[in-house]
Order: structure tokens, then C-alpha cells, then sequence
């Protein structure tokens, strides 16, 4: 059985990027992080892996979207990006996630990206192989 991968992150059009939340991320715009999240997908899929790809805002809407998310289908993985587990401010949305995952996905591991070109060998840390939905460990 194939390992499917929801990716769960921040959807380009709701960051204001001259915030001090997003000043940690040097050189951050709108493009490079649809292409760092295309690059995901494409990574993933490119080694075997089945990928859902979530966008989300921010608060209770985008904890709501992801929630729907992950109730609509089974993951082995779920992959929560940067922007959502590294901003202070996004704790709570973190926290929900998190939670609505653990629900929803009881055997699902959870898998965080290096960088965004990382993201393959990451998910690999725990399924080695795409078509092997036992996780290694």
C-alpha cells in the first residue's frame, strides 16, 4: 500500500512577510514559498509517495481547514510546515493541528522538514519505502 503524506502549511496569499514573525526567515516572498511548497509536492511524489497538499490561513479558520482535512482520509504521514510549528505566534494553531491529527490519524507519524528540498528524504526517516505503509519505527 502506498504512504500518503498530507502536508499541512500556510498558504502564500495570508503572510504578511515584513511581519516580526516572518523576519526570521531571511529572503522569504510569496513566490519562493509557492515554489519551496511545489517543490514539496513534487518531491514526494517524484519518490512514490501519495501527497495531499493542504494551504491554510491562520486561527480557528485555518485549524478548521486542516481539521476537514484530515478527517476526510486516512495518512501515514502528516507534515506540518515551517511556517505554522516555528512561529511563536502560531502556537495554538500548531497545538490544534497537532491534536486534530492525533485524532483522526492514530497510527500517522509525524514528519518535519529540514528545508523544503529535504522533504522526501524526511518523510523516508520514517517510511523508507513508498509502497511500504509500516513505518520503520
Amino acid at each position: 500500500m502506498t504512504v500518503t503524506v498530507i502536508q499541512i502549511g500556510l498558504d502564500a496569499d495570508a503572510i504578511d512577510y515584513s511581519s516580526p514573525a516572518f523576519r526570521q526567515f531571511p529572503g522569504l516572498t510569496k513566490e519562493k514559498l509557492r515554489k519551496a511548497n511545489d517543490h514539496n509536492v513534487a518531491g514526494l511524489q517524484a519518490a512514490g509517495y501519495e501527497v495531499d497538499n493542504c494551504l491554510i490561513g491562520f486561527g480557528e479558520a485555518g485549524a478548521a481547514k486542516a481539521r476537514k482535512w484530515l478527517e476526510a482520509r486516512r495518512y501515514d504521514a502528516v507534515l506540518i510546515g515551517a511556517g505554522i510549528r516555528l512561529v511563536a505566534e502560531h502556537t495554538e494553531l500548531f497545538e490544534s493541528i497537532v491534536n486534530d491529527a492525533h485524532r483522526t490519524q492514530p497510527g500517522c507519524r509525524f514528519v518535519f522538514n529540514f528545508a523544503p528540498q529535504s522533504t522526501p528524504r524526511d518523510v523516508r526517516r520514517w517510511y523508507p519505502q513508498p509502497g511500504n505503509a509500516t513505518p520503520a519505527r
